[in-house]
């Protein structure tokens, strides 16, 4: 890996190479020495169009309720199979079923959406925008298909499209937090880390204290060479959430990269093995002394 030089800078704040720390966070995702580092359209860390009630299912709007109505009791038994799968995590299943049901329900834009998101989960983005491309033009039009599909071109790799088509939604849905906040995926994508702070910050004052958010918004700032401000707002969205392994393991991540082991193992050891933990200390100790105040 080349070597990287940080700079003193005259008002002594903590700066990282964006270049450097983003091949770091490279290496952790592609060796898996975390379960999470930096957070972009996932199951675990990214919210979908509607909230979760305690049960792990949607809620459903009048809207899907009037459309459940006129569904025939297979079909109510493919909708009930695919929110217990989604319920599950099973999003394979889940996405098979709602997939099935797409096809009798062809012009039906929230089981569309359902499919989308799920095979989004299921890693098949990918195949789930074409078919959305070449198949379901005539629902594009609806505001929850259309957030579906432009989170599934992000997943798909499709950046600047996937940025296009959120800015499309962020028009019809003012004031939105997790549309802002998936404007701020994309903006990280394409590297543009101010740019995903500000959407971040914009989803927080809808949403305050929203972990997910401040996660998200941190690991931008840590991007974006503001390490000292990155690190505060995972600690405080640390003592929101005492519970986010995402958000400890990220700021053991960036207390590592300041070059403060301590705190990166005593953070580690908390969700992690000691094998494990000891593994990503002597992965975090190669850099120990390459960044400096």
């Amino acid at each position: 890996m080349k070597v990287v030089h940080f700079l003193r800078l005259k008002k002594q704040e903590f700066r990282v190479d964006p270049l450097f720390l983003a091949s770091l966070v490279r290496k952790f995702v592609v060796g898996a020495l975390l379960a999470s580092v930096l957070v972009s359209v996932s199951a675990c860390q990214t919210t979908s169009s509607g909230q979760t009630t305690n049960s792990g299912k949607k809620p459903m709007s009048g809207r899907q309720n009037d459309q459940n109505q006129d569904m025939n009791s297979g079909q109510h038994i493919l909708l009930r199979a695919g929110q217990d799968a989604e319920t599950e995590h099973k999003y394979d299943v889940a996405a098979n079923a709602y997939g099935r049901l797409f096809e009798q329900r062809s012009n039906d834009p929230d089981v569309l959406a359902n499919f989308i998101r799920t095979m989004r989960y299921s890693d098949r983005a990918p195949e789930i925008v074409r078919y959305v491309e070449t198949k379901t033009q005539h629902l594009m039009d609806d505001v929850n298909v259309k957030f579906e599909y432009g989170k599934a071109l992000l997943a798909a790799g499709k950046k600047s499209k996937a940025l296009r088509v959120l800015q499309e939604v962020s028009l019809r849905r003012v004031a939105n937090w997790k549309v802002d906040s998936a404007i701020g995926i994309a903006y990280d994508a394409l590297g543009q880390f101010p740019n995903a702070i500000l959407s971040y910050r914009k989803a927080l004052e809808i949403s305050p204290n929203n972990v997910v958010v401040m996660n998200n918004m941190a690991m931008s700032q840590a991007m974006a060479g503001a390490l000292n401000e990155a690190i505060a707002t995972l600690e405080e969205a640390a003592n929101i959430n005492r519970s986010n392994v995402h958000v400890r393991q990220n700021l053991a991540l960036l207390y590592a990269v300041k070059g403060d082991i301590n705190k990166a193992r005593a953070l580690a050891s908390m969700d992690l093995s000691k094998i494990d933990t000891e593994n990503n200390l002597s992965f975090y100790r190669r850099f120990e002394g390459k960044a400096y105040e």
